[in-house]
């Protein structure tokens, strides 16, 4: 299927409203990047061009495909374990205080969780160290993308997910399905983590976390939405909590109330 390129000026339209949607930022130089993700839309739509999909989408009728459009552009490569130092501070020192200082439960939310790796891997460390109760923790996470949420909520991965997994927890908590040759993570896991749709930049946060994952997000956004949302998730956070970013990130060009602090080893953020 043939499709016209697209020009300047509709990517610069296109992006403008892929922000106001979602605070994702797309500088002039990701014009090809942009029409590759959005090229399955126009051949899902029938459309032969890009403004022909551009009139569509500030269209009244055009709610369901803007969702659709969120979901091809955002990122979503994640796995298993991924800066592992985090949820080794998390087991020895972070969680373990929690449970003896804190009111309970303890409040975990992983926003922008992508297909579910990042929340899952804490839950079954938790599980692992019969920790996973409901009386001790509430899990919740959340993504833009409706349609990674649906990957997440079944919890099912290829191995390049597990890849980084210790072998005695991919024994313990994955089955194999030979069929496909995917791991089916064990749905106590799965069941416990409460999934839901929520756009960062223009949706309202609720005020109860104790910690809250937003690694490897950040770099979607320019600065003054990255401001923006810090410090609604500073809002959001209970006292004594904690903020974490990727491992390459940075609240460091933002004004923020949080903290820089050390915990053992590993650079987060807390809310005193």
């Amino acid at each position: 299927m043939f499709f016209t390129k697209l020009t300047n000026e509709e990517f610069k339209e296109l992006a403008s409203i892929i922000y106001d949607l979602s605070g994702i930022y797309f500088k002039e130089s990701k014009i090809l990047l942009l029409s590759n993700r959005l090229r399955s839309r126009l051949k899902a739509n029938n459309f032969l061009s890009y403004n022909e999909y551009l009139n569509y989408i500030k269209s009244p009728g055009a709610k369901s495909e803007i969702e659709e459009m969120l979901n091809v552009v955002t990122t979503n490569e994640t796995y298993f374990f991924r800066h592992i130092q985090h949820y080794d501070i998390l087991m020895e020192h972070i969680i373990p205080r929690f449970l003896n200082e804190k009111t309970k439960p303890i409040y975990i939310w992983s926003a922008g969780c992508s297909s579910g790796e990042e929340i899952f891997t804490l839950g079954l460390l938790l599980k692992d160290n019969d920790l996973l109760k409901k009386e001790l923790f509430v899990m919740e996470a959340s993504d833009l993308s409706s349609e990674i949420l649906d990957e997440a909520k079944s919890g099912i991965y290829d191995d390049k997910k597990l890849r980084f997994m210790p072998e005695e927890l991919r024994n313990g908590y994955f089955k194999k399905d030979y069929e496909t040759g995917k791991y089916i993570l064990d749905k106590d896991i799965v069941n416990f983590v409460r999934f839901s749709r929520i756009n960062l930049k223009n949706d309202i946060f609720v005020r109860r976390y104790d910690l809250i994952f937003c690694r490897n997000v950040m770099i979607y956004f320019d600065n003054n939405t990255q401001q923006y949302i810090v410090n609604k998730f500073y809002e959001s956070l209970n006292r004594d909590s904690y903020f974490f970013v990727g491992h390459s990130e940075s609240l460091y060009s933002i004004d923020t109330k949080f903290d820089f602090v050390k915990v053992g080893d590993v650079p987060i953020y807390h809310k005193t």
